[in-house]
């Protein structure tokens, strides 16, 4: 898709939700990071800590751009990881919406 595939209606609400996605993964994390703190106890549990901060980290360097490449995929990764709702999709054309539906079923 390239931008000009979406309406600047669509596009402030695909924004908006990728925006939303994005900080709640980021407080999600900060609250598991809390947690897993307080189970630090040994120099495993902090490198098992270090493994899990940089897979974390990978996975959230790859959905952080608004990329319109593959904005479905990011939209459908953050409605399966339920860091989004379809309500906040409310306003994409129903084809997208379909697709973004369809992919956050796998």
């Amino acid at each position: 898709m390239t931008p000009a595939d979406w309406s600047s209606q669509e596009e402030q609400v695909a924004r908006h939700a990728f925006n939303n996605g994005r900080t709640r993964s980021i407080e999600s994390l900060i609250s598991t990071l809390q947690a897993k703190c307080q189970e630090l106890s040994t120099d495993e549990s902090v490198w098992n800590m270090h493994d899990y901060l940089s897979t974390e980290r990978h996975l959230f360097e790859g959905r952080s751009e608004f990329d319109y490449g593959n904005i479905l995929f990011t939209l459908a990764e953050l409605l399966k990881q339920q860091l989004i709702t379809l309500d906040e999709l409310n306003g994409l054309d129903p084809k997208k919406l379909a697709k973004i539906k369809a992919m956050s079923m796998f």
